[in-house]
């Protein structure tokens, strides 16, 4: 079990890590896409055919962000890098599908504090 000192720097160390995914989308959204969710999400629930050519665009998106949260997990936990990885992704997906619903306030901070628990608790158990 770590010590508190080292897991309270390593939390802030991989919350930083968490805040930078939430942080880069809402800068690019201020920047670029005021009021406007995830393409590759709304793309894919408007082509649900798996063989239309667009699909191809959204799994290699979803491939690269999920190679990188898996990147970031393994820097977290020893335990199951995977499970907090896909844990995340389903948290940043709900952050991205509140802002296409447009009823949660600031669903990307919302996003980024559930994150942050995920990690914290991954530190904390390992």
């Amino acid at each position: 079990m770590p010590s508190r000192e080292k897991s309270s720097s390593a939390a802030s160390s991989n919350r930083s890590l968490a805040d930078a995914l939430f942080d880069a989308v809402s800068a690019y959204r201020d920047r670029y896409t005021p009021g406007r969710g995830c393409a590759f999400l709304a793309t894919g629930t408007e082509l649900p055919d798996l063989d239309h050519p667009a699909r191809a665009v959204i799994e290699a998106e979803s491939t690269l962000l999920l190679t990188r949260l898996n990147q970031l997990a393994e820097n977290v936990t020893t335990e199951a890098p995977a499970v907090l990885a896909g844990n995340i992704l389903l948290v940043y997906d709900g952050a991205m599908a509140g802002l296409q619903r447009g009823r949660t306030p600031e669903p990307l901070g919302h996003g980024k504090t559930l994150a942050r628990c995920l990690i914290q608790n991954a530190i904390e158990t390992e």
